[in-house]
């Protein structure tokens, strides 16, 4: 089993996570809607101004709206990301996340319309859509890598693993039980947790669930993994920030009598835990391509956490 704790030696760092550009000449655009009634309105009128320009507009099959919107055709996304040039998530993160669920692994870069409240990941506000749908047909969008993580679970039975942009996270199940999460990095112990869970984030998932029991906001350059419990038996126990090469191994080692825990993967993703069960996180072979807002990342936490500049 490669549980993700030898040292690795870095090859992503030279061209994958260097950031570039998005095609000079989109052909190909997936859009991707959240479901309610403010998404379709926006992505019937994206997909008409797209398809006025001669670019070809799909949307995923299974959402709600496919076949009913003009200048459309339905895809299986996981199916055909490959032919995709760019990706628009009409909707808030969690659309975002959604959508490079599918489109992360074959390099498709991401561009998010907030049609939500946070959207902390995406690079233009509804009101914008015009703009952003200008830009997609003059060409010139840049886009910014972002750390994601491979998560695998392995037991007797079987193996699970799943790729996440913005975090994991191991809480109880149904029965709410302190748990024993045995946590090494690089290969060497760590810390034995005995708290109500336990978050491993990216720096992109910094500013998500990880805020909560008090992670650190973690700059998006930085290629590091921040490990956040969650209501700690303990009070010694504080997030760590760690390098992302590393490699980390979380071990459920009870209570015994509480049930299955659970793991999930940017919130959406989700697996039952039974004791003994081993979770590796290690860094993705491919970052994310994400379209960043114009505003730095210090601007927006400025402006959606009321903090004040200056």
């Amino acid at each position: 089993m490669d549980n993700g704790e030898s040292s690795q030696t870095s090859t992503h760092a030279s061209d994958s996570f260097a950031g570039g550009n998005v095609s000079a000449v989109i052909r190909r655009v997936l859009l991707f809607p959240r479901d309610g009634e403010g998404a379709r309105s926006a992505t019937v009128h994206a997909a008409r101004a797209l398809a006025g320009w001669g670019i070809d507009v799909s949307v995923p099959e299974q959402w709600p709206g496919a076949g009913k919107t003009p200048g459309c055709r339905a895809i299986d996304v996981s199916r055909e990301a490959g032919d995709i040039d760019l990706a628009i998530a009409l909707g808030g993160d969690g659309t975002l996340l959604r959508v490079a669920h599918y489109v992360g692994d074959a390099g498709v870069p991401v561009m998010g319309i907030n049609l939500g409240n946070l959207g902390f990941l995406t690079a233009f506000p509804a009101k914008d859509l015009d703009m952003a749908l200008e830009k997609v047909r003059d060409g010139g969008l840049v886009w910014e890598p972002r750390l994601r993580m491979r998560v695998d679970v392995v037991r007797d039975e079987g193996a699970w693993s799943e790729t996440g942009c913005n975090d994991a996270y191991i809480k109880h199940g149904t029965q709410p039980r302190m748990l024993q999460l045995a946590t090494s990095v690089g290969g060497v112990p760590m810390a034995n947790y005995r708290a109500d869970g336990l978050i491993v984030c990216t720096p992109m998932g910094s500013t998500a669930y990880n805020l909560a029991p008090g992670g650190p906001i973690v700059d998006h350059g930085t290629d590091t993994f921040t490990i956040t419990p969650i209501c700690p038996h303990s009070l010694t126990h504080r997030p760590v920030v760690t390098g992302a090469a590393r490699g980390i191994r979380i071990i459920y080692k009870g209570p015994g009598d509480a049930g299955p825990a659970t793991l999930s993967v940017d919130g959406v993703w989700n697996r039952e835990l039974k004791l003994g069960d081993e979770i590796s996180i290690r860094r993705a072979d491919a970052p994310l391509k994400l379209v960043p807002a114009p505003a730095t990342v210090f601007d927006v936490l400025a402006h959606k956490m009321g903090w004040t500049l200056g």
